[in-house]
């Protein structure tokens, strides 16, 4: 036994080693030998016992079929084999070829008879050629085939009964052609069938024979084509179909009974139409449905009964049309609905009781309406809803019970409204909602309960408002939170104790505020604190104790700020900064020593200070500068201050200015002259280099 398979073993080395072709590469299980990318012009010699043979990429013009007689997968995408003259002169016949590919090889046109050499084959891809049409007795002899690709070519004609006897055939796709019609007898006798892609074409015409042939369709592609009206007399014999594509046409209306027979359809796109009535029986019968979608149509209104078959839907998208009202029944029968998507319509108002009956809704999306005013009991059914989107309405206010039955909420989205202010108990009971976002709204106070009840609140976006101040216990409760953003408020101070709880903290965004002073605590509690926002405040100072705690930070931004020194210490202990901005300041120079803490960094800002190139502190960022070149992430600029300008008061400043990698390094303070004179000297040389 060990004998049998050590000489096995060997075997299959000497199959792999001694036999693969060079520049290939070879498998022994099961036998398969892989030469893409090349630059062949000759399939090479194979081992005798090769079964497939991926040769795609290359020049290959000639397929030597005499010598593939045990190929079972043959990949030949994109050679030359256009102008190959016995590509299908194929004999001895290649009895065990199930699966060829000629994707790209510029093929402009298949005999007849041209595939009768390959009697096993199931799987036949011709996509991506220059085809133009496909005349009878072009695909004889493949009656096992399973697969055909004819994607991406030019077809205008295909002859009828093409496909005849096609037996086994399951799946036709025709995708990117140019197709204006489907001829009666193009595909009879094709009855297994299932799927058919005609997506991409010119369609304009689907007569009621269309279809002929093919009653156990189950996915049919219309998609990107020219009808103007549903082919429901083409569709009504189809009545396996589950998945129907329809979208991008030129759809305008939806007659009565046009889907009425197609009870096992479970998908259907109309989206992209112009669609601007349904009509109050257009999607009767479609009891199976599971996902229909008409966004980006144009409807205007919807008839009270139009869902009223579809008691198994689960998602609906209305997106992109111009929807002003909803009837109150409408959705009434959607019993299953889980998404609902109404976002981007003219909705104003929203009666009270349209949504009672979507009690299995998870999803409810109302964002880009005109809507002004919520009742408070108009969520009240929606139980199971996890996720609901209200931004850029015109709401005011929020009623104090608009959410108290949605304990399943895990997303709140408000922003880009018109909200003042907020109840404090808005949010009670809403223990599981993991989102919050009231970005871009007019808030200028919130309540130190506010959010008291958001104990598993992950994101809280509150900026672009208008607050003032932060109370101590606003955000104590929150002790999931990781992202917080207060970016374009009002706020001028930060008490000791306001982030309190935010032990999980990992954003904090404070940029654009009115920051003058912050409390040495009041970042204290942010053990993992990893990005904290500052640019655009007040700050002139900061304290020596600031930063303390934040050893995980890797990006502080105090870029637009008044700071005009830094405490030697500041930086202490953040020892995974990797990103730092102080550009924009009014620095003058930093101490010895305030950079050297940062072990980790990768990058930092320095540009339009006032680094003044006469002061001695100057050294210290100079030859930081020097040393640490690659991180720098501008290019900042050392001036000589007027009052010791050996120039006259007529040069402009930008004449004596100097890159802070240009100024005497931290080094020659050790030199025999006197630093002031060292770096007033090498300050007129440069300047008077560039005279």
């Amino acid at each position: 036994m060990l004998a049998a398979l050590t000489l096995a073993s060997l075997s299959v080395l000497v199959w792999t080693s001694d036999l693969c072709p060079s520049a290939c590469r070879c498998d022994h299980d099961p036998f398969t030998v892989v030469c893409q990318e090349g630059g062949l012009t000759q399939i090479p010699d194979l081992p005798p016992d090769t079964v497939k043979l991926f040769v795609a990429y290359n020049k290959i013009q000639e397929v030597p079929w005499s010598e593939l007689q045990n190929l079972e997968v043959l990949d030949l995408t994109e050679n030359q084999l256009n102008d190959s003259v016995d590509l299908f002169l194929v004999y001895p016949p290649v009895k065990k070829l199930s699966k060829l590919f000629l994707r790209r090889n510029n093929i402009e046109f298949i005999p007849q008879n041209a595939f009768l050499g390959f009697p096993a084959l199931t799987h036949l891809d011709l996509s991506e050629n220059q085809i133009k049409s496909l005349e009878y007795g072009t695909l004889s002899g493949l009656h096992k085939l399973e697969i055909l690709n004819l994607n991406f070519n030019y077809i205008f004609r295909i002859e009828p009964l093409t496909f005849l006897g096609k037996y086994s055939l399951t799946e036709i796709s025709l995708s990117h052609n140019y197709l204006g019609r489907i001829d009666g007898r193009m595909f009879i006798e094709c009855q297994a069938v299932k799927k058919l892609v005609l997506s991409r074409n010119r369609i304009s015409d689907v007569d009621s024979s269309s279809f002929t042939g093919v009653r156990e369709l189950q996915h049919l592609d219309l998609s990107d084509n020219f009808l103007v009206t549903v082919p429901s007399g083409a569709l009504r014999e189809l009545r396996e179909l589950k998945w129907v594509y329809l979208q991008k046409n030129n759809l305008t209306s939806l007659q009565e009974d046009c889907f009425s027979t197609l009870s096992s359809l479970v998908h259907l796109d109309l989206s992209y139409n112009t669609l601007t009535d349904l009509s109050e029986g257009s999607l009767r019968g479609l009891s199976s449905l599971r996902e229909l979608d008409l966004s980006a149509n144009n409807i205007l209104s919807l008839p009270s009964q139009i869902f009223s078959d579809l008691t198994n839907m689960e998602s609906l998208d209305l997106y992109k049309n111009r929807l002003q009202s909803l009837p109150l029944d409408v959705f009434s029968q959607l019993k299953n609905l889980r998404e609902l998507q109404l976002e981007a319509n003219q909705i104003s108002d929203v009666q009270v009781g349209v949504f009672d009956s979507l009690s299995k809704l998870k999803e409810l999306q109302l964002s880009n309406n005109h809507i002004q005013e919520l009742d408070h009991a108009l969520f009240a059914e929606l139980k199971s809803l996890q996720t609901l989107y209200l931004e850029s309405n015109s709401l005011k206010h929020l009623p104090e019970t608009l959410f108290h039955k949605m304990s399943n909420l895990k997303e709140i989205h408000l922003d880009n409204n018109h909200i003042r202010s907020l109840h404090p108990s808005v949010f009670e009971g809403l223990g599981d909602l993991h989102s919050l976002s009231l970005s871009d709204n007019q808030l200028t106070s919130l309540h130190p309960d506010q959010f008291r009840d958001l104990v598993s609140l992950k994101e809280l976006r509150l900026n672009g408002n208008q607050i003032r101040n932060l109370s101590s216990d606003l955000f104590m409760n929150l002790r999931h939170l990781t992202v917080l953003d207060l970016i374009s408020n009002r706020i001028s101070e930060l008490s000791p104790d306001v982030f309190r709880g935010l032990s999980r903290l990992k954003e904090l965004k404070l940029s654009n505020n009115e920051l003058h002073d912050i409390s040495s605590n009041s970042f204290s509690p942010l053990q993992n604190l990893r990005e904290l926002l500052l640019k655009n405040n007040s700050l002139d100072d900061l304290h020596p104790q600031l930063f303390n705690g934040l050893s995980k930070l890797t990006e502080l931004d105090l870029e637009e700020n008044e700071l005009d020194h830094l405490q030697p210490h500041v930086f202490q202990g953040l020892l995974n900064l990797q990103k730092l901005s102080l550009r924009s300041n009014q620095l003058r120079a930093l101490k010895n020593g305030t950079l050297e803490p940062l072990m980790n960094l990768k990058v930092v800002y320095l540009s339009d200070n006032l680094w003044d190139c006469t002061c001695t502190e100057i050294l210290y960022i100079s030859g930081w500068v020097n040393i640490h070149g690659d991180k720098l992430g501008d290019r900042p600029t050392c001036f000589l201050s007027a009052s010791s300008s050996p120039f006259s008061e007529e040069t402009p400043l930008s004449e004596v200015a100097l890159s802070l990698q240009d100024v005497c390094g931290a080094a020659a303070a050790k030199c025999l002259f006197p630093a002031e004179l060292l770096i007033l000297l090498s300050v007129c040389l440069a300047a008077l280099s560039s005279v």
